[in-house]
């Protein structure tokens, strides 16, 4: 897995736009160019309610956001700078991932499909 370095411009969520509840880290990388990072869905349909609804996955996601991030509030993220994990270079750089810096010992990564994988074997069983 690569990883670049970035700032964090802006830290977001989104529901208005389809009624989906997704996440967005926009960065600005050391190399090169800007990217959202995220753009996961962190709700579900349930077709009994018609409607869309929280699920333990999405506040895991959010969770483990704010663990990484080290922040106690979504608009203190702003101008940290974090590694992005992903595949590819360059414009084909896919993010998987975040990464805190490793500052006296402490980094903490989160890996998208890790955290996702852990709550579809659970609702499996």
């Amino acid at each position: 897995m690569n990883k670049q370095l970035a700032k964090i411009t802006k830290v977001n969520f989104n529901i208005k736009e389809r009624g989906i509840l997704m996440f967005h880290v926009m960065v600005d990388y050391e190399e090169c160019g800007s990217q959202g990072v995220g753009g996961l869905c962190l709700d579900e349909y349930d077709k009994e309610k018609k409607e869309r609804v929280g699920t333990a996955y999405g506040c895991e996601m959010i969770r483990q956001l704010m663990i990484t991030l080290d922040v106690d509030n979504f608009e203190e993220a702003k101008g940290n700078v974090i590694w992005v994990l992903g595949e590819g270079k360059g414009f084909s750089f896919k993010p998987l991932g975040l990464q805190s810096l490793n500052v006296h010992g402490k980094q903490k990564t989160m890996i998208f499909k890790d955290i996702y994988d852990a709550f579809a074997e659970k609702e499996a069983v």
